[in-house]
């Protein structure tokens, strides 16, 4: 699997720093509302739901590094999907039936 946002890019205590959700979303594109929608989810059902994060009260931070693994592991490439290697599997057995039927 290709990281789309790689570590390397970043130094150390760039990876460490915490984030708030303003700033999420400025560098990784997901919305304050998203985040706070995942964050009330998480709460109500006991289950993650997003990015790891830290919650003081009122106060959210969310490790950058923690953030860019969680889009890494999430992120869809169409190349990449079980569906798409079992559907292939599925069409190459029927071709592999219809070649020994015919013999």
């Amino acid at each position: 699997m290709t990281d789309f946002i790689k570590m390397e890019d970043y130094l150390p205590h760039q990876l460490k720093a915490q984030l708030n959700p303003k700033q999420v979303e400025k560098e990784f594109g997901l919305t304050k509302a998203t985040l706070k929608y995942w964050r009330e989810i998480t709460k109500d059902t006991g289950t993650l739901r997003g990015p790891l994060f830290f919650n003081d009260g009122n106060v959210n931070l969310y490790q950058r590094k923690i953030v860019i693994e969680y889009v890494n592991k999430r992120m869809f490439s169409g190349s990449e999907t079980s569906e798409t290697r079992e559907t292939e599997e599925t069409q190459n057995k029927s071709k592999i039936r219809k070649f020994k039927k015919k013999s």
